[in-house]
């Protein structure tokens, strides 16, 4: 686990090293000493200042310049004043909802106590170091498990963990891979359902929540013996996990009356 969190760490300093390196030469040589188009930013503005706004906006969609101003990728000779792209005008429209958010709503909370600091959202809050902001990592999956099935969707959740974990831009909790397997449940889908829940054995093969959903999915389709072992499984990782024992426990029931009406409830 250290290992991961200082290899995530190491990461996020080097993403910041680059696009801070890529900033510094144009900040220095080509952003000009008075601005002539600014609309949402005070006019007053001091260079360095105008300088660290930039660099936020950088960092939190991990872009540089020429994502919204014009210019080539080697951001020679940036026209910072054109409006031309629509990204930078996206940009304005961000910023503005972004104060009005910081300025008013959050401000206004009623749970603040007197004289304590509201929480504030940046670019940072939604996009989480992407151009787009990431939706959530269990609709991106499911998009991909439509497209083209389970092991798919399972490949991509791999492929996103392993370049992403640590770095807080989807959530690779075992709750993400769960909900996706809900939906093969859902559509009576069911060995679809379990290749996902497998799948997500290979992170979280101790969590007694994950074995009780596998049990869960094995009693919808009517396989009360496969469903009473997941449960067990459940209780062996857990004991006190009241959900996996509950449902072992009508389960048991079910087993020794065949003609018992009694269901196990979903957790």
């Amino acid at each position: 686990m250290d290992r991961v969190l200082n290899r995530a760490v190491g990461i996020r300093a080097l993403a910041v090293a680059v696009v801070l390196g890529a900033f510094a030469p144009v900040a220095q040589s080509q952003i000009p000493d008075e601005f002539s188009n600014l609309k949402v930013l005070d006019q007053a503005i001091e260079k360095p200042e105008l300088l660290e706004t930039m660099k936020g906006f950088a960092l939190g969609l991990g872009v540089r310049c020429n994502h919204c101003h014009v210019g080539p990728d080697n951001l020679e000779g940036m026209d910072f004043a054109s409006d031309e792209k629509a990204t930078k005008r996206t940009a304005r429209r961000m910023l503005e909802m972004v104060r009005a958010i910081n300025g008013e709503t959050l401000a206004d909370l009623p749970s603040l106590e007197d004289g304590e600091k509201p929480q504030h959202v940046s670019c940072y809050s939604c996009h989480r170091g992407l151009s787009e902001p990431p939706g959530h990592l269990a609709d991106v999956l499911a998009e991909t498990a439509r497209d083209s099935g389970p092991e798919a969707a399972l490949e991509q959740y791999r492929a996103l963990r392993a370049e992403h974990l640590g770095t807080g831009r989807y959530d690779f909790s075992e709750q993400t891979l769960s909900r996706l397997a809900r939906m093969y449940a859902e559509a009576n889908e069911f060995d679809q359902a379990l290749a996902i829940l497998a799948g997500a054995g290979e992170f979280y093969d101790s969590s007694p929540s994950l074995a009780t959903n596998t049990g869960m999915v094995h009693f919808a389709r009517g396989d009360l013996e496969a469903a009473r072992s997941s449960f067990e499984q459940a209780v062996e990782i857990d004991p006190e996990f009241a959900p996996a024992r509950g449902a072992l426990a009508r389960i048991e029931v079910m087993l020794s009356q065949p003609d018992t009406e009694s269901a196990v409830e979903e957790p």
